[in-house]
Order: C-alpha cells, then structure tokens, then sequence
C-alpha cells in the first residue's frame, strides 16, 4: 500500500523505489548492505572506509538516510521544521503507534502525553531493540536519542536473564556469519547464558571483544542492551 502511495506521489519526476529485498534479514538495513542488496551482491556489510558518500552504489556518491531524515530535511528547505519527530511505542503497552512530538520530549513526558505509563513495574528499551540501551522506570527523566522506538517491557516477564536470552536469540538468526567476533562471539554467549553458573566475567569479556573487533555495527550492537539490562533491571545482576 505505501509502495503505490509512494509512486502516486512521486508521479513524473526521475526518481526509483526499490523493495527491500525478502530474506534480507535486519542486516540488510545496513547502509553497505543495502548497496549490495541493490546491486544483487551477497547481502553483507561492505568494509568501511571508503565510505558511500564517496564510493557507494555502483562505486557512485551515495546518500543513504531513513525516510524521517528526507522528510525533516523537506521541512527544514520550506522553513516549516518545528523541532519535532516520530516516536514509536510497542511492547507491553495500551496505546501502541507512531507518535510526532517535540524532539525535547523526555522519555516520561513521551510515556504521559500517549497514556502509555503501565500501572505496573516494567522497564523500557529505548533507540531500538538490536541496540538500544535499557533503563528502569526510575531513569525516565532522559531524552530520546538515535531510533525513536520506545519499548515497553513488563518486569514480571523479564524479570532475570529472559531479555538477554531472547536478544541472542535475535543474533543468532540475524548475524551474517562474515566476521569471527560476531559469529563466534555470539554462539559463545548462548553457551554462557544457558550454563547452570554464569561466567559474568567471561561474558563481560566477549563484550568487550564484540565491541572492539566486529566487522559492523551489528556485532557491537548487543554491547549496549546487554550491558545496560545487567546494570539497570537484573535484580540479581554482578557488580560492572
């Protein structure tokens, strides 16, 4: 529906909409990865620099930003931007959606104004739920940064290591397999979390390797949610 939406909008003028292609997994939003997804390549990142604003598409200068980006550029151009921006809200909430407010909004003020404060403890991930760092319901006072998505999570269900299991879940099927410390890094975690005692120290230490020597951002990605769940929410979690 958006697709035809999009061609009715964009009518005569010399502009081409690709689809992202099926199978390409949350690695193909990679800016590189979509390069080689538009060029029928292996759906992997590309080894940085030199980077797309220079040798992109074809080996081109490319311009690779989300559509919320393109949009606010527009306002900005017609003098109509007015400091704000969308926030998604889904997880454990009433009022699920996609929400435009004040880009000053907290984390609290954003929760109040779409009745989406749960009557319940929880916790929320907020930036993203690959990436984004995890704060309980007592660090709300801060402000949005990065990917507007705001998840709500119910404390009762994720209460010990369940959030951390069901991320390296998620990277497991997404990872692509080209780098060693993503692939490798994260099979290890899965051994660690599912052992009858945790090695925090082990797992702090892949951490740690992850952050430092994966080839893409999706390696070190796991750093910030994994780190900042054990810190903020895990009611059993080791000293960092």
């Amino acid at each position: 529906n958006y697709y035809k939406k999009l061609l009715k909008l964009i009518g005569d003028l010399p502009i081409e909409i690709f689809i992202k292609p099926f199978g390409s997994g949350y690695i193909g939003g990679e800016e590189s990865s979509l390069l080689n997804a538009i060029e029928g390549q292996r759906i992997e990142p590309r080894l940085r620099p030199p980077f797309p604003t220079t040798n992109g598409l074809w080996g081109c200068p490319t311009l690779i930003n989300n559509v919320e980006t393109f949009y606010n550029v527009s306002l900005v151009a017609t003098d109509e931007y007015k400091n704000f921006r969308f926030y998604v809200i889904g997880g454990d909430c009433i009022h699920d959606g996609v929400y435009q407010l004040s880009a000053d909004f907290t984390i609290q003020e954003i929760l109040e104004k779409t009745n989406n404060i749960p009557n319940f403890p929880f916790f929320v991930q907020v930036g993203g739920n690959a990436s984004g760092e995890v704060l309980n319901s007592g660090q709300l006072k801060k402000l949005v940064s990065g990917a507007g998505l705001i998840t709500i999570f119910d404390l009762a269900k994720y209460e010990n290591i369940k959030f951390i299991e069901n991320l390296l879940e998620f990277f497991v099927k997404e990872s692509c397999g080209k780098c060693t410390p993503c692939r490798e890094g994260i099979f290890r975690f899965n051994e660690i979390i599912k052992s009858e005692k945790i090695d925090w120290q082990l797992f702090f230490d892949l951490l740690e390797n992850l952050k430092e020597t994966s080839f893409c951002g999706l390696g070190s990605a796991i750093v910030t949610p994994a780190k900042s769940f054990i810190k903020n929410v895990f009611s059993d979690r080791p000293i960092i």
